[in-house]
């Protein structure tokens, strides 16, 4: 399983930059029943892709048909590798119930407009990432005997600090995790430490180790911005 899967909403997203996914990113792409044609460009690009494209076309006209099979295959890989973060590509803020839903299961999963926002650190349900909130973490430990492998330490190395720290707009880690907290509405935002290192592990989808969340928080615990009474988080914004 890699490390990765987009689903692709094609009905809803429409034009899509296929050479764009990088590497290790497998791509569950959804054809409507009325989408019998694709561009030629289209088609060569789906062949560089080799086998990590997967065509899927939907039989029959439905109300939500779409949706209803990016959710069953969603479900079916997280079945296979609970730890595979999962991108729905899509507009439809249809799926973002689903999608909290699964994120405070501990799943990574969230929901992308746009392909920067699909291939960056900071897509959309995300912002909604907080809202996966504290028990997120709780819930994640007594999920079918616990998920061992989410508390390793992120992905392996190999990526270099600027490319890390740059999933936006050139912003700092720390810029961008307060942007994340700021944007959340305070009843939402985690409560636990725990929770909170689940819900950034989520936004920059594991990209960033563990360990170096660890030392965020505690970066923004000594500046004030946050404090911890025994594993309760306050936040003082």
């Amino acid at each position: 399983m890699p490390e990765s899967v987009l689903l692709v909403d094609y009905e809803n997203i429409g034009k899509i930059d296929l050479a764009a996914i990088p590497e290790g990113v497998r791509v569950p792409f959804f054809f409507g029943a009325s989408q019998r044609t694709v561009p030629t460009d289209f088609l060569k690009a789906a062949l560089r892709l080799g086998e990590r494209f997967i065509p899927i076309d939907i039989e029959g006209q439905g109300k939500n048909a779409l949706d209803f099979h990016i959710a069953f295959y969603l479900g079916e890989y997280l079945v296979r590798s609970p730890d595979t973060a999962c991108v729905i590509f899509s507009k439809d803020k249809g799926f973002d119930p689903l999608v909290r839903h699964l994120a405070r299961r501990g799943f990574t999963v969230r929901r992308a407009n746009t392909m920067g926002e699909a291939l960056g650190a900071g897509g959309t349900v995300a912002s909604s990432a907080a809202e996966q909130e504290s028990s997120a973490a709780g819930r994640q430990g007594g999920r079918s005997g616990g998920r061992r492998g989410r508390r390793g330490g992120g992905r392996r190395g190999g990526r270099g600090e600027s490319e890390q720290r740059a999933p936006g707009e050139g912003a700092s880690l720390r810029e961008d995790a307060l942007r994340l907290l700021m944007g959340t509405q305070k009843t939402r935002r985690p409560r636990k430490r725990k929770g909170l290192i689940a819900v950034l592990h989520s936004h920059f989808m594991r990209k960033i180790p563990e360990t170096e969340l660890q030392d965020l928080v505690s970066e923004l615990i000594a500046q004030g911005e946050l404090s911890d009474n025994n594993g309760a988080i306050t936040y003082h914004f």
